[in-house]
């Protein structure tokens, strides 16, 4: 079977409302794929950056046919009325830091990166705030970088993008509907890139 490595915030590691799609990618696909990944929230990118050094000493990076990752909610993070908690120019250095060592410590796999989601802002607290159109700045730059790193994307975006509230946990994070859902497309972008083998 293939071997995959999930990399990714409270969207794939779950939060207090949110089991997050990494469950139900476990329960539905154990069968075809051996699912690992850090058992933690992987927050944003420079947090991964310094976390990977960690996480690699828990799988067998050389037998790791997949990294699935992202990185995003938290750097578009408004806390306490400030600025995003990364700026878009440090965001895209940091992508590019991340991905450099994913190369370096996953020499044999393939790389997905899967584009930030959606947030209700109607519903988000005003000291800890997102807004969908800086979510979409962000993609669209990391977008430029992953396409000139030649890395396969995935638009988790536009997916969660066709959710009405009813598919939301809270205002960020996706209940068991919506989290399924993404699970079915993360499985489906890693198959397509088998089949571009």
């Amino acid at each position: 079977m293939k071997n995959i490595f999930l990399i990714g915030d409270s969207i794939r590691f779950g939060s207090e409302k949110s089991r997050g799609y990494e469950v139900f990618i476990r329960e539905k696909y154990s069968d075809k794929f051996n699912i690992y990944s850090p058992n933690e929230n992987c927050r944003f990118a420079q947090y991964t950056l310094r976390a990977l050094c960690d996480w690699i000493n828990t799988v067998d990076a050389k037998a790791i046919d997949v990294v699935y990752w992202n990185n995003g909610l938290w750097d578009v993070l408004r806390l306490n009325g400030d600025e995003p908690l990364t700026p878009i120019e440090v965001y895209i250095h940091m992508l590019e830091r991340v991905y450099k060592k994913l190369r370096l410590f996953f020499p044999n796999a393939k790389i997905i990166f899967a584009l930030t989601t959606p947030i209700i802002e109607t519903d988000a607290p005003k000291d800890f705030m997102r807004y969908n159109a800086e979510i979409e700045e962000y993609n669209a730059e990391a977008c430029k970088l992953m396409n000139k790193l030649n890395v396969q994307i995935n638009d988790l975006y536009s997916i969660a993008k066709e959710f009405d509230n009813s598919y939301y946990a809270d205002w960020t994070h996706f209940n068991d509907k919506g989290a399924t859902i993404l699970a079915d497309e993360v499985i489906k972008t890693i198959e397509r890139s088998f089949k571009n083998e």
